[in-house]
């Protein structure tokens, strides 16, 4: 449970606001196997039209530049799509990538996720990717997303976890100390790049610093190029990584049920041969199986999904 109070949280929101509108975020396409399950699983929630006969809706929240919104909306063009962010220059370089992208089914708005959504009508799936970690008031915002969900829609979560964030925990740390307790976010991405630029191509890779396969064999370079993703991982203004336990937390009063932790196979045998674990395991009712896989796991991030109320579409 977050310590901060009501002022404190404002604060810390009004600081997110304006890194992000400094850095906007991600700023490139980076399609990799998440995509790909979230797309099937979208083709799947959106195949069947509304009880009302409109079209499927899809709600991106914290869309940040808009890449990964517009890419599934071309995918999908029989389903609306709404992107919002808190950042402003976000927002733009979002609809400047869908129009030069010629995606009619999107469309994006500056809203601040904790607070309101500038839409009508429920969502068959809102998407919360990378974005409630860096939220201070998250339970407030998760209010908001399950509020505009249909009856049986589903909530997808991409989320940082918090035995994955120990090496970037520790250099955020880093780039703090060294810069001061003062520092200004200039003086921030000097030190952030310097550190960077020390590791240099050999030792980056096992750092903890992360880029996207197309940074190859060269991330430093490629963070030099991109110092959106150095100051998102260096010096980000709030972060607060999750473990499955605050995530069902979260979930419970909120009318959303957990429903599927996407790409981590539920099966004994997938874990463990070992035939005392493995029935062990198997004699588990199935969100304690999953606590016992997520020690063996050790995830640097959570990606699942919860329906909210009722049957699912």
């Amino acid at each position: 449970m977050s310590t901060e109070t009501p002022d404190d949280r404002s604060k810390l929101a009004r600081d997110v606001a304006a890194h992000y509108e400094r850095w906007p975020f991600p700023g490139g396409d980076h399609a990799g196997r998440e995509g790909f399950l979230l797309l099937r699983r979208l083709s799947g929630w959106c195949a069947e039209p509304a009880v009302s006969g409109e079209r499927p809706r899809v709600l991106d929240a914290g869309c940040g530049t808009g890449h990964t919104t517009t890419a599934i909306a071309r995918r999908l063009p029989g389903v609306d799509f709404l992107g919002v962010d808190v950042s402003r220059a976000s927002i733009e370089l979002a609809r400047e990538h869908a129009e030069r992208s010629e995606v009619a089914n999107v469309r994006f708005e500056v809203a601040d996720v904790a607070a309101t959504i500038p839409a009508d009508g429920p969502f068959r799936v809102v998407l919360a990717l990378g974005v409630l970690h860096h939220v201070p008031d998250r339970e407030a915002a998760l209010g908001t997303l399950a509020g505009v969900l249909e009856t049986g829609g589903r909530l997808v979560l991409w989320l940082y976890g918090v035995h994955g964030r120990r090496s970037h925990a520790l250099h955020q740390r880093f780039v703090r100390l060294l810069a001061g307790p003062d520092a200004s976010d200039s003086e921030l991405a000097v030190v952030g790049r310097a550190f960077v630029d020390g590791l240099g191509e050999e030792y980056l890779p096992g750092s903890g610093v992360y880029t996207p396969v197309e940074a190859h064999d060269s991330p430093a370079r490629w963070l030099a190029r991109h110092p959106e993703w150095m100051a998102d991982q260096m010096f980000p203004a709030y972060e607060r990584p999750v473990d499955l336990e605050s995530i069902f937390t979260l979930l419970e009063p909120r009318d959303l049920a957990f429903d599927e932790w996407l790409g981590v196979p539920e099966e004994p045998d997938r874990w463990t041969a070992e035939p005392v674990l493995k029935e062990r395991l198997e004699a588990m009712p199935r969100l304690e199986r999953l606590r016992a896989i997520e020690c063996l796991l050790k995830p640097a991030y959570y990606f699942v999904t919860a329906r909210r109320g009722g049957p699912g579409p």
